[in-house]
């Protein structure tokens, strides 16, 4: 397998069976139609998921410019959004799954990008030069803090306890203060990091329309944007914790960084 092969096209459906397969196949499906107003999407998850669901938080809205995730200081919409893990600030317990519901899109770009994060994982095990960093992801320690928000100190690749690995790729992420081999950390990181990029740059393209929702599973796939011209396109996302989570955070819980920060 390729890294460059690594890139998710999700199937639409209408069906929510379907798209339950759909998703445990290959991480990510679009539903539609719904009510993608963030009323309307809490409710669909909480339909799709139903008791599966540990915690469903307040949608945040997805626009130029962020809300509570990024200050409003320039606009962001020029700027291709590189594939990552969303909810970060709650270091280790991230949400495992995210719902991005699209209320306008841009006529002009906007098109999102899913990487695999399982694939990636593979392809870097059977590279015999960089068998050491598929091993070394699940092993070694690294600090994944975001700055000001929750500490997070383990690894790249974790398991939730049963069975499912969680993957990440956050903004931040860095040697352990007081590693024993800062210097290997930092090429493991270099390599998982590149190979995630150079997944995105090869993976297809496709754009929510208004009244399609797309259901990602978080531990397994990396999310992006292209850049865009409209700047009234406009989502709602909807974090949400399963049964599966490792953990739901012991914080009060928005789809967006509001209420992560550290505590003194």
């Amino acid at each position: 397998m390729k890294i460059e092969s690594c890139g998710v096209m999700p199937d639409v459906t209408r069906d929510p069976e379907d798209a339950k397969l759909k998703l445990e196949e290959c991480g990510a499906v679009v539903f539609e139609p719904i009510d993608c107003t963030e009323e309307g999407t809490r409710a669909f998850a909480e339909a799709f998921f139903g008791e599966r669901i540990r915690a469903l938080p307040a949608g945040a809205r997805v626009f130029e410019g962020g809300e509570h995730d990024i200050t409003r200081v320039q606009a962001t919409n020029s700027l291709t959004t590189p594939c990552h893990t969303d909810g970060f600030a709650y270091g280790d317990l991230y949400p495992d799954y995210l719902m991005l519901s699209c209320v306008q899109a841009s006529d002009v770009g906007g098109e999102s990008i899913l990487v695999d994060g399982y694939k990636i994982l593979e392809a870097l095990a059977s590279d015999t030069e960089l068998a050491w960093v598929a091993a070394a992801l699940r092993e070694r320690k690294i600090d994944q803090t975001e700055t000001g928000m929750q500490s997070s100190l383990s690894p790249i690749c974790m398991d939730n306890g049963r069975g499912r690995t969680m993957v990440r790729r956050t903004l931040e992420q860095r040697p352990a203060e007081g590693a024993l081999d800062p210097e290997k950390d930092a090429e493991m990181i270099r390599v998982w990091r590149h190979s995630v990029d150079v997944a995105s740059k090869s993976a297809p393209q496709f754009k929510l329309l208004p009244g399609q929702v797309l259901i990602a599973d978080n531990y397994r796939l990396m999310h992006g944007r292209a850049a865009y011209e409209d700047l009234q396109r406009m989502l709602w996302r909807v974090w949400i914790w399963t049964d599966e989570c490792l953990q739901v955070p012991d914080l009060p819980l928005a789809s967006d960084t509001r209420f992560a920060a550290a505590r003194g």
